[in-house]
């Protein structure tokens, strides 16, 4: 009797363990607030910085995706180096699974942001020009964007990420934009830029 007793408590054991691990898992869920992340992004150019960083949130079952990113430029041919903030709304209506772990989402499509600080930005031109002489600010950039992703699933051994996107886009910016519509001598060439990142999911 004392053997089977033995036996039935290592049996229980592993269960017992699931349990409270799943009841942690969800104890953490629940306590999570509004504004902790559900994951990161880091990206490479696109009109938002050289290099670009910040937190992720998804919205609307995720279908959606907002994510606030810090940029920054380097300095160039003797120009200070930049530093703005981006407001960053993409787009991802559905994925293509490949495997188990991999899976494609052929189109992400969004509009962004950005906001310039520093001396040589203003949100508008003052008194030096006539109301409305500009249409647009220096320190404020409206972005469009559209691309794909390849997507990883971490396995269940992995307790704190949940999976990972490799994503491309080619995006343009309003004036460039302006400028291509009014004009004859750009192409659709000229005003497009390329950007890649990556997306990182929490548990």
């Amino acid at each position: 009797m004392r053997k089977l007793h033995l036996l039935l408590a290592l049996w229980c054991m592993p269960w017992l363990a699931k349990a409270q691990e799943t009841t942690l898992q969800d104890s953490v869920s629940k306590s999570r607030t509004w504004f902790v992340p559900d994951g990161a992004v880091l990206q490479f150019a696109g009109n938002m910085g050289l290099l670009a960083v910040g937190p992720s949130y998804d919205l609307f079952d995720e279908k959606l995706s907002a994510e606030l990113l810090y940029g920054y430029v380097p300095k160039f041919d003797g120009e200070t180096p930049n530093h703005l903030l981006t407001l960053k709304g993409t787009y991802h209506p559905f994925l293509v699974s490949i495997s188990e772990r991999y899976s494609v989402t052929p189109l992400r499509v969004g509009l962004a942001g950005s906001y310039y600080f520093g001396d040589r930005y203003a949100l508008s031109w003052g008194d030096n020009y006539p109301k409305g002489y500009y249409w647009w600010s220096s320190a404020v950039r409206i972005l469009g964007f559209a691309g794909s992703s390849v997507n990883y699933k971490f396995g269940e051994q992995q307790k704190l990420l949940r999976d990972a996107s490799l994503y491309a886009e080619v995006g343009t910016f309003d004036l460039i934009l302006t400028s291509w519509v009014k004009e004859d001598g750009l192409s659709l060439w000229d005003i497009m830029n390329v950007s890649a990142g990556l997306r990182i999911r929490f548990k």
